[in-house]
Parts: C-alpha cells; structure tokens; sequence
C-alpha cells in the first residue's frame, strides 16, 4: 500500500477536504487548529495526490505555505501530474513563493520535455476500467445533473458514477472529447467538484465523479431553511472562489454557463459547484 493511500485511510476524505480547503482560501487560523488539535499531517494528499502546499502555492498564499513549512510539509511531493508546489507556484507567477519554496529545497518536477509526456499520459489515466466499479453496495442518488447517478466504490472510495446518453443536446457533451476530458481532469480546486475520469460503454458515456455526502443547495433552500448570515456569507464566498478559479484557470478560461443551486453540492461547512 502507498504512502498516500494509508493517509487517506487515516484521515477521512472529509477531513481531508476541510483540511485543503483551508488552505486554498488562505485560512491560516483554520489550517492552524487542524494540525494542532486534529493532529492532521500537513502532507495529506486529496484524490490526485495534491496537497496543502499544492493549493497554497497555487492561490498565492505565501503565509500558508510558510506555515505549512514550518510544520514540516514535504515541499517536493509531486501531485498526479508530477507536479510540485514549485511547479504550481511558478505556473501561476508567484515569485514570492518561488523564492520561499526554493530556500527550502523545492524543486520544479517538470520542462518542456516532461510536459509533454504528462500530457500524453493524462489522456490515458483519465480513461477508467468499467471492472474497478463495485456495484455491489451501489445506490441512486440525486447528485448527477445530467443522467442516472448512483453511489459505487472505486479503488475503495465512495464517487459517484453518472451515465450520459451521447445524443444527448447539451453542453455537457463537450466532454465526450479526450481533450476535454483531460481538461476536466486537471482542474484542482476544493470548491469544484472533483472529476476523476470516464468511461466509454457502447452508446455511453459514464462519468466518475467525487461523492458529497450533505446534498445540495437546491435541498437546503426546499426545505425552507434558514441560514444564518454567517453561513449565507461562506456559502457564497466558496461558489465565488469556485467561479474564480474557473475563469482564471490557465492557460484557458472556463465559462461554467449552468450555475445554479442543483448544481451546488455541500460537503461539510463548504460547498462545491459541477464545472
């Protein structure tokens, strides 16, 4: 078993979450008090390997990457696509960062060489194996947006796999494409929900996606729940941070064009939108 894998089972992919999540926002009170009092180790990765340190340098956050540090977080962990917390901070321009993560021993995993051959191997590992589904324990749920949608473990984790008809008129079929497949593989943030591959059966085509086990916005709202303000702020504050990055994302910006409450997916005390 890897490294990665006996964290996970350690640490729950909720706790987890929160944990990245922290980060990414630039939460240092929060990051703070789950090392201390959770004792969560400052390396645990999420399902493609990324960690803190990833998503800190990544949005910029130069305090937390200086805390993440000081706890002793590796600085060279590559993340599915071999990259580094180095390679992240320079891939989005922060030099500050840079410099940090230098002076302490980190190195940039990729050039252009390497680059490439990840590419080229990213439109493969977004490809899964129907026979690593196990169905045994599946149930329908009312995540999927766009087709019949049912809990199942992958590779010992609760995702949720949603079928789609390939006649389907949507926009949602730009992703029968191995391009932007891969596309969709590589955004990375805790306020998107996390894609993590396909798969093509006869005349469909099956998405993997992670599994949110709160429901959604649309559920809460039903319900005629009441928010307080507190919870209404960071509710939008991470659909805000979710459409950020989406419009950011480089090298090509992603309009998400069906935002709605459906669509918003609550996982614990943040929430997460389908790109």
């Amino acid at each position: 078993m890897d490294d990665d894998h006996r964290e996970r089972e350690h640490f729950d992919m909720q706790t987890i979450g929160s944990f990245l999540s922290f980060a990414s926002r630039g939460d240092k009170v929060g990051l703070n008090q789950m090392l201390l009092m959770k004792g969560i180790s400052p390396d645990v990765q999420d399902y493609d390997r990324r960690t803190a340190l990833h998503l800190a340098a990544s949005e910029g956050h130069a305090s937390i990457v200086e805390l993440l540090l000081h706890y002793h977080a590796n600085v060279n962990l590559q993340d599915r696509w071999h990259r580094t917390p180095l390679t992240d901070a320079r891939l989005y321009g922060h030099r500050d960062i840079c410099r940090i993560l230098e002076v302490n021993g980190g190195k940039d995993s990729l050039n252009d060489h390497s680059l490439t051959f990840q590419h080229e191997r990213c439109l493969n590992e977004v490809n899964i194996d129907l026979s690593e589904l196990n169905l045994n324990q599946s149930s329908i749920i009312e995540q999927g947006l766009f087709g019949k949608s049912e809990k199942v473990k992958w590779r010992g984790t609760w995702v949720v796999k949603t079928v789609i008809k390939r006649h389907i008129y949507h926009p949602v079929k730009m992703i029968l494409s191995a391009k932007d497949n891969t596309l969709l593989r590589e955004l990375r943030h805790p306020n998107i929900l996390q894609f993590l591959g396909s798969i093509v059966h006869g005349e469909e085509m099956i998405l993997i996606t992670e599994y949110l086990s709160k429901g959604n916005l649309h559920d809460i709202l039903a319900r005629k729940v009441r928010l307080d303000l507190s919870t209404s702020l960071r509710y939008a504050l991470d659909i805000a941070r979710g459409m950020n990055y989406l419009h950011e994302h480089k090298p090509n910006p992603i309009v998400h064009n069906n935002l709605s409450p459906s669509g918003t997916l609550i996982w614990l005390e943040y929430i997460e939108t389908h790109q």
